[in-house]
């Protein structure tokens, strides 16, 4: 048995509830797996063979369907399950997911899987309020996306990406721009103008994916306000 993929598996949200015995089963018809920058780990409409464990990288799920990736819907990173909605009803991926870095995941066959969650309603029932509990978080955020200036989506992501973390945070943006762009609903050359308005905010980006802040606090503070500077807070190119 790979002791480091079965501690994976062990650590996971959903899938650590199974009992040792029952992930040691889940390795038998599990297999890591590498996709490359760029390549697709499934596409919509395909048949849900398999769901995947993302061990490191970042996924992004779009509606895309024919091979590239674009309008980004959810950008996924390390333990997250990405597809397991469609293998739980059997069904066809409603999402294409591809990997916007370069990707490790656990892929776990879909037909096994189902059998083995026959008599394990409560694991079934975890994988059913994570995929729910994404469809909420995914409803809440295109909710704000019609509200917020451009800038202020910006500032929110970047406080959700930093988690309860405070004071001076350094932060590794998951994916390239263009598609945090996408993500976030904005053109690239949007993003950029964001970046530069929240420079006030003690907000620093680089050219690649590195971002500085100087105070969370004061960052938290300015997305959570009604106003921006002056500027109407529902639009912004």
């Amino acid at each position: 048995m790979d002791s480091a993929l079965a501690r994976s598996i062990a650590d996971s949200p959903v899938l650590g509830q199974l009992s040792e015995a029952d992930r040691t089963h889940l390795l038998t018809y599990s297999a890591e797996r590498t996709f490359a920058q760029g390549s697709a780990l499934f596409l919509r409409g395909q048949p849900a063979t398999a769901f995947y464990l993302v061990l490191s990288g970042t996924v992004g799920l779009t509606t895309a369907g024919d091979g590239t990736c674009s309008n980004v819907l959810d950008i996924v990173g390390p333990g997250h399950l990405v597809g397991e909605e469609a293998v739980l009803d059997c069904g066809r991926h409603a999402t294409s997911a591809y990997a916007l870095l370069p990707v490790t995941a656990v892929a776990i066959q879909a037909e096994p899987f189902f059998a083995h969650l026959q008599d394990r309603f409560e694991v079934v029932q975890a994988m059913m309020a994570g995929a729910a509990a994404r469809l909420r978080g995914l409803i809440h955020e295109i909710t704000e996306l019609k509200l917020q200036s451009t800038t202020r989506r910006l500032a929110g992501y970047l406080v959700r990406l930093a988690g309860g973390q405070r004071g001076r945070v350094h932060i590794v943006l998951p994916c390239e721009k263009q598609f945090l762009a996408e993500r976030l609903g904005m053109k690239p050359e949007s993003l950029s103008r964001a970046f530069a308005k929240l420079r006030a905010q003690g907000v620093h980006s680089g050219r690649l994916d590195d971002v500085d802040i100087d105070d969370m606090e004061v960052l938290r503070r300015f997305w959570q306000s009604d106003t921006e500077s002056g500027t109407d807070p529902s639009w912004e190119d």
